[in-house]
């Protein structure tokens, strides 16, 4: 039988299958695009055992629940906790820290027992502390590209632009492209700069998230695409540490 984990983001759904830990099968769908008949049309036909986690609108997890409750499956939801082991979660209200935030850290700690800094970046840009005790101790949160353009346009009335795709990483020569280049160097310096600073301060440094893999690189560190999955299967015991 097949054990299946969901992520559900704000703009994706990331699923893994998996028997006796070993991956058999993946894929991920849009946010929006969550349906049962999406999820019957994705997902394997006979599942053992089902955990997900979700900072999505709580519609999308009330479908997850029903695709489970079909199957007659008991499905895990993953909540922050207070402590995992010898991860202790530094949010002076623990639940309040975003799931994927606190599966990535969990992943994170199960591979170094070192100082560490987890970054994820996704729509929100987020980079938590542990030290080398396991103790988490905070965070910073910073708009990633998609939302400063969102937040540029929604607030000056003559800037609108549509259907622009340019990864623009240059000085624009139009509006649409200045305003793409302009909140990406933003979004990237501002994690760059803060990933230097934990690397000279000896964190080992861990990035996840869509628009990871290329500071990752330009960093020489690791990247991790399933962090939060690998931090799900951890807490929902189907996996050992």
């Amino acid at each position: 039988m097949t054990d299946v984990l969901i992520d559900v983001g704000n703009t994706r759904l990331k699923w893994r299958a998996q028997q006796q830990g070993a991956l058999v099968g993946a894929g991920t769908m849009a946010t929006g695009d969550i349906t049962l008949a999406a999820l019957d049309a994705q997902l394997p036909a006979q599942v053992s055992q089902l955990a997900w986690a979700s900072v999505a609108a709580p519609k999308y997890g009330t479908v997850i629940e029903e695709w489970a409750s079909a199957r007659n499956l008991q499905a895990y939801k993953a909540e922050s906790q207070a402590q995992w082991q010898d991860l202790t979660n530094g949010y002076e209200q623990p639940q309040q820290m975003g799931v994927d935030r606190w599966l990535a850290m969990v992943a994170a700690r199960a591979q170094f027992k070192a100082p560490l800094c987890v970054a994820d970046c996704g729509s929100a840009i987020t980079v938590d502390y542990i030290d080398a005790s396991g103790q988490h101790e905070g965070s910073y949160i910073i708009p990633g590209q998609r939302l400063m353009v969102q937040a540029l346009l929604r607030d000056t009335a003559q800037i609108q632009f549509s259907g622009v795709t340019v990864e623009a990483t240059v000085p624009g020569k139009n509006t649409a492209h200045a305003v793409l280049a302009g909140c990406g160097q933003m979004a990237s310096y501002g994690l760059c700069g803060l990933l230097l600073e934990a690397q000279q301060a000896g964190y080992v440094i861990m990035l996840t998230g869509g628009d990871g893999r290329a500071p990752a690189q330009a960093l020489g560190v690791t990247y991790s695409s399933d962090l939060v999955l690998d931090g799900l299967a951890l807490v929902a015991d189907l996996i050992k540490v």
